[in-house]
C-alpha cells in the first residue's frame, strides 16, 4: 500500500484503529448535601465528523445485580444520581460513536463518606453579656431534609473568637439547633462560625462564614442603679396613691354638695312652713291669771301743781 494513501485511510477514520472508541475521561463524582453529579470529559482523541453521545448506569454495590440506565445516549457530560438514594453504589460511562462503543468507565461511590456537607445557615444575636446563636440546616437538595437527620444523628460545632485575636478559637458542640454563648467580656467584638459534625463517621461539614458581633454590658445590674429604680418606683406608687386620694375626695365634695347642701332653712321658717295652709287665723288671748289682776291707775303730775301740792 502506498504511504499517501494509508495516511489518507487513518484521517477519514472517525475512530482509532480496529474500530474503538476511546473511553471517556476524567470520571468523577461531584457530590454535595446528596446532590450526586457524575462528571466526565469526553475522549481525547476526536471522533472525526460525528458527536459522542453517552450513556451512564449505576447498580447497587455488589456482583449479583444488573446495571440500570440513568442518563442514555446524551451528548452532555454529566448525569444526576441524587434520586438514587444514600446507598453506596457502582456508576460507570461509556462514550458512544456512530455504531462503535467504548469500554465501560467505572467508579464506586458511597454518598454517606464522599458527599460534601455544606455549611449550615447561622444567625447571631446580641443581649446583655451574652450572645444567641440559631443554625439550621444544611438539608438535601433533593427534597430539603437535614443532613443530621438523613445521617441519624449529628451535632452542630460552634468556633468563636475575638476579632482582635483570631488565634484563640474555642469551640463548643450543641445537640439543638440554639446556643447561648456566656462568659463574655463586655463591649468586645466576638467571630462565629458554625458546621456540622457527624460523629459515626467523623466527617465534619464545611464552615459558614464568620459573623461578628460585638456583646453589650456584662448583664449585671449595678447597685445604684437598682437603687435608682427603686425611688423611681415609689415615686411614682406615691404620686398615683396621691392622685387617687385627691379624685376620690374631689367626687366626694361634689356629691355631698348635690345631694346633702350645706345651707338650711331657720328655725322659725321651718316651724312656719310645717303649719297648714288652711289654719284659722286667730288673736291671741289672755290667761285667765291675767284677767283676775287689778288695774292700777295711771297718775300725771304736773310742774305747776308740784308748786302749790295740788293731786289730780
Amino acid at each position: 500500500m502506498c504511504p499517501w494513501l494509508a495516511r489518507f485511510l487513518l484521517l477519514c477514520l472517525p475512530f482509532p484503529v480496529f474500530g474503538q472508541v476511546p473511553k471517556p475521561r476524567n470520571v468523577t463524582m461531584d457530590s454535595v448535601n446528596f446532590k450526586n453529579m457524575l462528571l466526565w470529559s469526553p475522549p481525547a482523541a476526536r471522533g472525526g465528523n460525528g458527536t459522542y453521545t453517552y450513556t451512564a448506569q449505576y447498580k447497587l454495590n455488589t456482583k449479583r445485580l444488573p446495571y440500570n440506565d440513568m442518563c442514555n445516549d446524551t451528548v452532555l457530560t454529566h448525569c444526576d444520581f441524587s434520586i438514587e438514594g444514600n446507598y453506596g453504589l457502582l456508576l460507570r460511562v461509556r462514550a458512544q460513536l456512530h455504531s462503535g462503543e467504548s469500554d465501560w468507565v467505572e467508579i464506586p461511590f458511597d454518598p454517606y463518606v464522599q458527599t460534601i456537607i455544606g455549611p449550615p445557615e447561622v444567625k447571631v444575636t446580641s443581649r446583655a453579656g451574652i450572645l444567641d446563636i440559631s443554625f439550621s440546616g444544611p438539608n438535601k437538595e433533593s427534597d430539603n431534609t437535614p443532613l443530621n437527620q438523613i445521617y441519624g444523628g449529628g451535632r452542630y460545632r460552634v468556633l468563636y473568637w475575638k476579632e482582635r485575636t483570631p488565634s484563640a478559637v474555642k469551640t463548643v458542640d450543641s445537640l439543638q439547633n440554639t446556643e447561648i454563648l456566656t462568659n463574655l467580656e463586655e463591649w468586645t467584638m466576638y467571630c462565629i462560625q458554625v458546621q456540622l459534625f457527624i460523629p459515626d463517621y467523623n466527617k465534619s461539614g464545611q464552615l459558614s462564614q464568620a459573623i461578628c458581633e460585638r456583646t453589650t454590658d456584662d448583664g449585671k445590674t449595678l447597685p445604684w442603679v437598682i437603687a435608682v429604680t427603686f425611688m423611681l418606683s415609689m415615686l411614682v406608687v406615691f404620686g398615683i396613691a396621691i392622685g387617687i386620694f385627691y379624685l376620690a375626695l374631689t367626687i366626694y365634695k361634689t356629691t355631698r354638695y348635690i345631694f346633702f347642701p350645706a345651707y338650711s332653712l331657720p328655725q322659725h321658717l321651718k316651724e312656719y312652713l310645717n303649719k297648714p295652709f288652711f289654719s284659722t287665723p286667730h288673736l291671741p288671748t289672755q290667761s285667765k291669771e291675767e284677767e283676775g289682776e287689778p288695774c292700777e291707775p295711771l297718775t300725771f303730775v304736773s310742774e305747776e301743781k308740784e308748786d302749790t301740792g295740788g293731786t289730780v
